[in-house]
């Protein structure tokens, strides 16, 4: 059993790390972070994440590298995955910026309305955090107004996605934000 959660100081110190490895195996890196970490690295919307939800090319070599990094810090074997990937087949425009830059390693991020729509799309009951992170990404836009939440996630993800799911998540989530949007009938 690894550690439980990923702070914000360990994830930048395993970034240095990564960096030194990749520079001594003449490896360069692009790390797509989603999901908990873009909320904590991004928005310090939360103080740690559960793992790194990633896209990433991988090899042998980068499975070995990511492996002793786990063992140095005591992490769990999953600590990095690219599980992401499922929820990313239905996004039809991605808006990564740079978040950090290395010697040998980039890590890019999605914007806030890019994460909006995926939270949106997975709507997840708890204990996943996707009720929480929409909240906290429509305060950080300033979103006031139903429709601007739909224009944004059909701009990343498509109308054609948002099922009685994600409406019912958004009638909820207008609920708890006190807002007055014309709620969904599911």
């Amino acid at each position: 059993m690894g550690l439980e959660k990923m702070t914000k100081e360990l994830f930048l110190e395993i970034m240095e790390v990564l960096d030194k490895k990749l520079e001594e195996n003449r490896l360069k890196l692009t790390l797509n972070i989603y999901g908990g970490t873009v909320m904590m690295i991004c928005f310090d919307a939360r103080p740690a994440t559960k793992d790194v939800d990633a896209l990433f090319e991988t090899s042998s070599i980068i499975e070995n590298i990511l492996s002793d990094i786990a063992e140095t810090y005591g992490l769990n074997k999953d600590w990095i995955n690219q599980d992401v990937k499922e929820p990313l087949k239905y996004i039809k425009q991605e808006n990564l910026k740079e978040v950090f830059t290395y010697k040998n390693l980039r890590v890019l991020a999605p914007t806030a309305e890019q994460m909006l729509a995926m939270k949106i799309l997975s709507a997840r009951p708890e204990p996943y955090s996707d009720f929480k992170d929409a909240e906290y990404l429509i305060k950080y836009l300033k979103i006031e107004k139903l429709e601007q939440v739909l224009n944004i996630f059909d701009r990343y993800v498509g109308r054609k996605y948002l099922g009685d799911r994600q409406k019912m998540f958004l009638n909820y989530v207008g609920k708890d934000l006190g807002m007055q949007w014309k709620e969904f009938s599911i």
